[in-house]
């Protein structure tokens, strides 16, 4: 992805059914559709009912024709750069996305979706900046390499990463798709132990990833496993802004427990999550 692209995001948000009468589960259904796009670093928000939804299903759009794409941007309105975008600061690495072959790195964008009215997203996006330089200066080879800000106008606009192969979760979802097991038991126990060594040297450090996931899960090309997305990082025992909800990756059904607070805990029920995903022990 070019420092700089159009692209179009749509989400499927789910909310609550109102429950039947000696029902013990909550049930879930679709209540809309969330839209996010980016024209180059500068920021849309917006959303379709289900009754409007036409065509659209949630994935990211990067082909889309300049008619569409601005048809579908005049639904939207537009997000103040100070919301989502954080101030450079000093100590920082700042990253020049002409300076390596595009392919060769990933552009991550702020979650411009949560933006509220006010500086939480930009906020967030600074913190994770933050975390990534304090593990520049501490690194481990199972944790993701970082490569700095993209910097316009003197802010923050994206944190940029080298590309990796796939997640895990789209590996096993490839794996399902050909009719195969979602991973032998030999290659399950090399990931997990991958991520368990990120996660205590995150610990090590004082700090508790809080959104381990499948998705979070990489694959270098040399079919190593990594620990990204460190945007709920936070020192033990700090409040959570992001994150926190053990099986929360895979939707409101699946989720199990929720943590407010940055914890080990956290942490070790999201490892034992996925690992009895990945055996089969969860659906």
């Amino acid at each position: 992805m070019s420092a700089a692209s159009r692209w179009l995001q749509v989400l499927e948000t789910w909310g609550e059914c109102p429950q039947l009468d000696g029902a013990r589960e909550k049930a879930w259904e679709r209540k809309r559709l969330d839209l996010v796009a980016y024209d180059g670093y500068s920021a849309f928000i917006g959303s379709l009912s289900l009754s409007e939804r036409g065509e659209w299903t949630a994935g990211i759009y990067r082909d889309l024709d300049e008619a569409t794409f601005n048809s579908v941007l005049a639904t939207m309105r537009g997000v103040p750069d100070a919301g989502i975008y954080p101030m450079f600061e000093q100590g920082l690495t700042e990253f020049d996305p002409d300076s390596m072959q595009e392919g060769e790195y990933f552009l991550k964008s702020p979650n411009v979706g949560a933006w509220n009215e006010d500086a939480a997203v930009a906020n967030l996006f600074l913190s994770e900046a933050r975390n990534h330089q304090l593990f520049l200066r501490n690194p481990h080879p199972q944790l993701g390499a970082y490569l700095g800000c993209v910097v316009h106008n003197g802010r923050i606009v994206r944190l940029a990463f080298p590309h990796y192969f796939e997640s895990l979760y789209d590996r096993i979802q490839r794996a399902q798709l050909n009719g195969e097991e979602r991973m032998e038991p030999g290659e399950r126990s090399k990931c997990m132990h991958a991520i368990r060594k990120a996660v205590a040297h995150l610990h090590s450090l004082g700090y508790a990833h809080n959104d381990i996931s499948a998705s979070n899960i990489m694959f270098d090309k040399d079919g190593n496993a990594v620990l990204i997305d460190l945007d709920s990082c936070t020192p033990f025992g700090e409040k959570i802004g992001k994150g926190g909800i053990v099986g929360g990756w895979r939707g409101p059904r699946f989720w199990e427990q929720r943590f407010e607070t940055s914890s080990v805990e956290c942490d070790e029920a999201s490892l034992q999550y996925i690992d009895d995903w990945l055996s089969g022990k969860q659906e």
